[in-house]
């Protein structure tokens, strides 16, 4: 394989020095070529290297040279390469693997160049008489590919991804099982035509297809993950018996919503993720949707600019996320088993909360104030305010890692930490460290925070809201004051260089 020897020299550097390097060398290549084929198969297809970089390491045995060429995955993305080394290389590949006689369970193309189409239709052809598993045809630019007829022959394929493809799924596609439609240009009756030619699809993803307005899924009894991502749909309606993920996603244009029916009318009882972005579901809706699906156990709400009043009441939620939810004046959690909450917003509504699964799961509630550029972080949960700030974010910790937390929030430069701290606190044991770590010039290589933020922090003082520790600093201790929790906070002060 030319190209492929060509790429193996590039990677040979130097030859062994002496004769006990060279003998060294040879043990090692020994314990290499011992490992079992199907390992270093596994090695090549899951380490995340680029064509040149996974053919280089070939050089260390002979056993890894055949597993590069054997391999059953696949994976060709042109990136910079010319047309002319990309056409050989899985032209070669895959001519080897027909040779051969090899199993082939995935063939991924990823190309630019217009010219490649006119070997597509030959390698897709060898592709199925290797009776590939997994195939992949993304296709970059304006124009598309026209997917030929062959791909019926295929009796194998459980999972088909097209990018930029033309098709018309004439024939019955009974052992599909995963089918993933990007920036496709389908119509609604061409979408109906799919669904009725592939009746066992577990997987259906649709992102940033044009000429479909009507998403509506019958007759797919063994659904399991949709997903619809900007297609700027007028209505999805699913039924699916088996449904566990629904993901919807239509960005806000100049901050308007486009208007879509979203309707569920199965998996009840199996639906566990629920993904919204630029929905224009309603209180109302939601509320229905809360009670008819009561498993959730994933929620995911984003730029949803109608809800304005949210109530969770679920023993299955673990894991919530709000995002950028402008209109939303009040939110209710009673979640006893949720272990992730992450709040992003301009301004924080009217909370309720149940804690006392946080703080038996020893998390930590973090909330952070973008506008005064402060932390208030709760390792004790019994009693928490929520500080009258815009652009606040609020998360949910294990309280074992604050100090890699910390280290995160701590690129934002925040002028102050306040700390509502439970029996044997590691929020302040992290202060503590943090505060000696600026009283020298080199903390260490063991000092947790030896980050880029660590070398321009100034000092870590203790805070108490005098006029002379500036504005911020006494806005933010007044407030603390009118709370009930300012007898049990420990305020710290940052000063940065």
């Amino acid at each position: 394989m030319e190209y492929e020897s060509e790429t193996l020299k590039r990677g040979y550097t130097t030859a062994p020095r002496n004769q006990n390097e060279g003998s060294n060398m040879a043990k090692r290549e020994d314990r290499i070529s011992e490992l079992p084929v199907h390992i270093i198969h596994q090695i090549l297809c899951r380490t995340d290297l680029g064509v040149e970089e996974a053919a280089r390491s070939c050089m260390l045995s002979k056993t890894w040279y055949y597993c590069w060429t054997s391999r059953p995955n696949l994976i060709f993305y042109q990136f910079d390469m010319t047309l002319e080394n990309y056409v050989k290389l899985v032209d070669q590949s895959l001519r080897f693997h027909v040779e051969q006689n090899l199993h082939l369970e995935q063939f991924i193309l990823r190309y630019r160049d217009p010219e490649v189409d006119f070997h597509v239709d030959t390698w897709i052809e060898l592709a199925v008489k290797l009776n590939v598993t997994e195939l992949g045809i993304h296709r970059l630019g304006l124009t598309s590919y026209n997917l030929p007829d062959v791909i019926y022959d295929a009796k194998k394929l459980t999972t088909l991804q097209l990018s930029r493809c033309n098709f018309e799924f004439d024939k019955r596609f009974s052992w599909l099982e995963s089918l993933s439609l990007n920036h496709v240009h389908i119509s609604d009756a061409q979408l109906q035509r799919v669904i009725n030619r592939c009746p066992s699809v577990r997987t259906l993803r649709l992102q940033c297809c044009e000429g479909i307005s009507k998403c509506h899924i019958f007759g797919l009894v063994h659904l399991k993950y949709f997903d619809a991502s900007y297609c700027k749909l007028h209505s999805v309606i699913v039924q699916a018996p088996y449904l566990q993920c629904f993901r919807y996603t239509e960005p806000t244009e100049q901050g308007n919503l486009h208007p879509c029916e979203i309707a569920i009318l199965d998996g009840y009882s199996t639906l566990q993720t629920l993904e919204l972005t630029g929905a224009t579901i309603t209180d109302q809706q939601f509320r229905d949707v809360s009670y008819k699906f009561p498993n959730i156990s994933e929620l995911n709400l984003r730029l949803c600019y109608n809800l304005k009043n949210i109530e969770i009441q679920s023993e299955k939620l673990k894991k919530f996320t709000l995002f950028e939810l402008k209109s939303l004046e009040k939110l209710t959690i009673q979640a006893p088993n949720l272990l992730e909450f992450d709040f992003h917003g301009s301004k924080m509504p009217v909370t309720y909360m149940d804690t006392s699964s946080l703080e038996s799961a020893r998390l930590i509630l973090i909330i952070f104030c973008r506008q005064t550029k402060s932390i208030l972080i709760y390792e004790n949960l019994r009693e928490i305010v929520i500080p009258p700030s815009h652009k606040v974010e609020i998360f949910i910790a294990s309280m074992l890692s604050v100090e890699s937390i910390i280290g995160i929030i701590m690129f934002g430069s925040p002028y102050i930490i306040s700390i509502l701290p439970c029996t044997d606190s590691k929020a302040l044991q992290a202060m503590s460290t943090l505060k000696g770590c600026t009283q020298k010039q080199n903390c260490g290589k063991e000092c947790p925070f030896n980050t880029k933020w660590h070398r321009n922090l100034k000092d870590v003082i203790s805070c108490t809201g005098t006029p002379e520790e500036g504005m911020a600093a006494s806005m933010w201790y007044l407030w603390l004051k009118s709370t009930s929790v300012i007898d049990q906070v420990n305020n710290f002060m940052l000063k940065w260089k």
